[in-house]
């Protein structure tokens, strides 16, 4: 259980530093990403406050996974909610794949981890936890 600890004390800070890079740049942040906004779309209100929104919503999530990191046993289900929120999220990518084509390869590598990782988590999760 130590190292599974380690290891989400050390993973939820990177939504934390995600989250802020877009509630510091907005839509820019998403550039940083690979896509390719026209300084108008860039610049619209709309787009600027749902990243920055979102940015702020993804800090939380990396708050949470390392208040979960500090007692498992006790957040679990939360944990397991947080795990399924991000695997929901990489099928949102694959929605918007399927409707718009392939996004760039740091965004493919961002849905591998949601659709891939998120389940080998909760299985490495599952075999830590008692049964019953």
């Amino acid at each position: 259980m130590r190292a599974f600890t380690i290891f989400l004390k050390w993973l939820a800070p990177i939504p934390v530093v995600v989250g802020l890079l877009h509630l510091l740049m907005g839509p820019h942040a998403d550039v940083l990403l690979g896509a390719n906004l026209p300084a108008a779309t860039l610049a619209d209100p709309v787009l600027d406050s749902q990243n920055r929104f979102y940015g702020v919503s993804f800090m939380a999530y990396g708050v949470l996974l390392y208040l979960c990191a500090t007692d498992l046993r006790k957040y679990a289900p939360v944990f397991v909610a947080l795990i399924g929120f991000m695997f929901l999220g990489g099928v949102g990518r694959l929605v918007s794949l399927t409707l718009h084509g392939v996004p760039s390869p740091p965004v493919i590598a961002l849905a591998v981890i949601e659709l891939v990782g998120m389940p080998l988590l909760l299985l490495w999760f599952s075999r830590l936890m008692p049964k019953g």
